[in-house]
């Protein structure tokens, strides 16, 4: 009897381990989604929804394609794209697994694209629900905003890349190139903006073709609505502001010619004067380091005097650009997505609560305050050149 009951507990003892595995699903059964696009239906496709969500899905074996499979007649695709309408992302994505053998998982989405026109309706976050309590999915995640459907985009078929999805991303991670492109924007980012109510901004993606451009900045206020666009110049400037433009070139005028200085470094620093609450005065200092790409003129960059005559002109320049910047986010858009109210809260919290609400809205507090600008650039390196007679 003793020997029957060990027997009957080792038994019980196993069953329970294999309950670790009830709800596996083969991988062969998955449907992997690299990225999604999200539009607002228009008048005849509402019928169907108001929303249309598009799942860019893999197909393994097109990754595993050898560049002369398409000249043997087979298909070297590595990815389909998956639309379908509804009123909410929830029946859509459930809509979705109607349409697909294999159900969409989510946990290896590298982006979400946002239409303009869904961005300017103010259900930004409506959309992103799904996507913020799923459990498969993963705070990394990027979020874009694109010019024109964000399905056609998806249908990009780049020439370097196997998965438009893969494309985009790599593109928006040169913001270490180019200052011109926003810095790229994850989902558990803009969900901290929506719970705090802030203002933020979003890199902008456009279809050319079989490319695409990463360039200008989509901005967004306090009610996660689009408020207006950036382009290249006014985003440039943005990014310096801001102090996040540690790489990329300026264009500086010289003579009638042009001259590249390459941005090397970026500091940024705030000085608040808040001794009059009811026009606060800020100093952004900009401390930044270049190399000369290139010149156009010929010039002596042996010379101290020359030398400080072009870190001057970049000065101006920086400031130019900035200044512009400045006077689109107060005067047109009154946007601080520059960071100037976390800056109020961090040292000198007890002036920030008692006039948060109106930094924007009401009083806009953002709109009247006076912004200056102190660049100071240094060049380090002027590269070499071999002059021959």
């Amino acid at each position: 009897m003793r020997r029957v009951c060990c027997v009957g507990f080792a038994a019980l003892i196993l069953a329970l381990g294999l309950t670790g595995c009830w709800d596996r699903v083969e991988i062969e059964d998955r449907g992997f989604v690299v990225g999604a696009g999200i539009d607002l239906a228009d008048e005849e496709e509402a019928q169907n929804g108001q929303f249309i969500l598009t799942y860019q899905f893999v197909i393994p074996g097109g990754l595993q394609a050898r560049e002369g499979d398409s000249k043997n007649g087979s298909s070297s695709k590595a990815y389909f794209n998956l639309s379908t309408n509804a009123n909410t992302m929830f029946a859509a994505a459930r809509k979705m697994s109607y349409q697909t053998s294999r159900s969409p998982y989510l946990q290896h989405m590298r982006m979400i694209l946002i239409s303009r026109k869904l961005s300017e309706s103010g259900e930004l976050a409506s959309v992103l629900d799904l996507f913020l309590r799923d459990h498969e999915m993963r705070r990394a995640t990027k979020i874009m905003v694109t010019e024109g459907d964000a399905r056609e985009v998806l249908a990009t078929n780049p020439k370097n890349e196997k998965l438009p999805v893969m494309f985009f991303e790599s593109t928006s991670l040169n913001p270490t190139k180019s200052s011109s492109i926003y810095p790229p924007t994850n989902i558990g980012e803009v969900q901290a903006y929506i719970l705090s109510k802030s203002s933020f901004a979003l890199p902008i993606i456009r279809k050319l073709g079989n490319e695409v451009s990463v360039s200008g900045t989509a901005l967004f206020d306090n009610a996660q609505k689009l408020k207006g666009l950036l382009n290249e110049e006014e985003t440039s400037g943005l990014n310096i502001l801001r102090g996040t433009a540690q790489d990329g070139v300026l264009e500086i005028h010289v003579n009638d010619e042009y001259m590249a200085y390459e941005i090397k470094g970026l500091r940024q620093s705030i000085q608040a004067d808040v001794s009059d609450p009811e026009h606060i005065r800020f100093t952004l200092h900009l401390e930044m380091e270049g190399n000369i790409g290139e010149t156009q003129e010929r010039l002596d960059l042996l010379s101290p005097h020359q030398l400080a005559e072009l870190e001057e002109k970049t000065e101006q320049k920086v400031i130019r650009l900035t200044n512009g910047t400045l006077t689109k986010l107060q005067q047109e858009y009154g946007l601080d997505v520059i960071g100037l109210g976390k800056e109020l809260d961090r040292r000198h919290h007890a002036l920030w609560q008692s006039i948060k609400d109106d930094w924007e809205q009401g009083e806009r507090y953002f709109s009247r305050c006076d912004i200056e600008v102190k660049v100071r650039a240094k060049i380090r390196i002027v590269g070499s050149t071999l002059e021959t007679k």
